[in-house]
């Protein structure tokens, strides 16, 4: 009789997506959870605490009100706020507290003194044996890879596709194999909190490009509340769309360090022995994790080395080296990082004698805090900085 078995080939990634990837007992994984409730719940009464003492009661006023989902919201967005990281960036738009980096970058005469005009054509012919201008740098970004002395800091932006993020793993991925035997770098990719997901599928489908999946980490960018641009007694109100949703926008790039330290990657990168982190924007379409780049921080005895560009990018590009030194300095204080505040327009609703009343703005109302990571610039003595030119001859 003729066999009626189907085979059934599932598509690729499909078995890793449906795996269970938490190999601990039912009874480990309960306490694991009761724990992770009880430490979310310290966040929510430390984060009432915190809106307590800036005077930002008014927040609150929706854990009193609505029904029990609607307080589990916001009690939730309460939990999820870097408090130490607000504070700090609305003292800076208080205070009128802003970064300069970009100013000291282009005024500078010692950064224009020190910069390395690195040839396209040097950089991508990385096959290339024969001995060239860069051959010192190179050798030494090598040996910084082979080492595993080195990490990158992927951020996804949100204004490339997924087909350009995919192109742009796969050149990283190409590029670790021609550098010998394929090195696997710590890779920690930021993304918008709409596209943390396909990053995670794009790299279970392509089965990690080839990296070792213990040193990978997808992390959302961090959000903070908006604050209103009139004050009240020099004070800036959160702003709430409704009594139970705190109206949060993205930070900028500058908030990466927030993210290292808080998800314990500082410290997991400090433990692997890493020296150099290259931290890079998915849009500016970056030669990701290239020797030469490595080694020409390395070789100068930099702290920060920074690639700059004469085609007048946005500030949302961005590609910088950071010594472990730097990366460390900004990760653990947070007082490090420059905040500017953004002029937006929101729809909003404002606690007015016990009553909560919509307000339709006809003018910029609020600020969004915003941060670069080129603000690690302000805290960067001029001969620990090295600044790279890419061009085309």
């Amino acid at each position: 009789m003729a066999s009626r078995e189907m085979r059934i080939t599932p598509p690729k990634g499909l078995l890793e997506l449906n795996s269970r990837s938490d190999k601990r007992s039912k009874k480990e994984r309960r306490a694991m959870e009761w724990k992770d409730r009880k430490r979310f719940q310290r966040r929510v009464i430390a984060g009432k605490k915190v809106l307590s003492e800036m005077d930002q009661v008014h927040v609150l006023e929706g854990l009193v009100s609505g029904d029990k989902v609607q307080k589990a919201s916001l009690a939730e967005q309460i939990g999820s706020i870097d408090f130490q990281l607000f504070r700090h960036a609305v003292h800076c738009v208080s205070k009128q507290i802003e970064s300069s980096s970009m100013n000291l970058l282009a005024n500078s005469s010692l950064s224009r003194k020190k910069v390395i005009k690195i040839p396209y054509k040097t950089l991508i012919n990385l096959g290339d044996k024969a001995e060239h201008a860069f051959s010192t740098e190179f050798k030494n970004g090598l040996d910084i890879l082979l080492k595993s002395k080195a990490a990158i800091v992927l951020v996804r932006n949100g204004s490339d596709s997924d087909t350009e993020f995919l192109s742009l793993l796969n050149s990283f991925s190409e590029l670790m194999k021609v550098v010998e035997n394929k090195v696997s770098p710590p890779l920690i990719v930021i993304a918008p909190a709409g596209h943390v997901e396909s990053v995670r599928k794009c790299l279970v489908e392509n089965d990690y490009f080839g990296f070792d999946t213990q040193k990978v980490w997808v992390l959302e960018e961090v959000e903070l509340p908006v604050v209103s641009i009139c004050s009240e007694g020099n004070r800036k109100k959160v702003l709430m769309k409704s009594p139970w949703e705190i109206i949060k926008k993205p930070t900028g790039s500058g908030a990466i360090f927030s993210l290292l330290l808080s998800n314990k990657i500082l410290e997991t990168l400090n433990e692997m022995g890493v020296q150099y982190t290259q931290i890079c924007s998915s849009s500016n379409k970056p030669i990701i994790g290239h020797p030469l780049l490595f080694g020409a921080v390395a070789s100068r005895g930099a702290d920060v080395g920074i690639q700059v560009s004469k085609t007048g990018e946005t500030l949302d590009d961005f590609d910088v080296i950071l010594s472990i030194d730097q990366l460390n300095k900004m990760c653990r204080d947070v007082t490090q990082i420059r905040f500017s505040a953004r002029s937006e327009q929101n729809v909003h609703v404002e606690h007015v004698d016990g009553q909560w009343v919509a307000v339709q703005p006809e003018v910029a109302n609020s600020h969004r805090l915003h941060a670069e990571v080129t603000s690690v610039l302000d805290s960067c003595a001029p001969d620990k900085l090295c600044v790279m030119e890419i061009v085309e001859q």
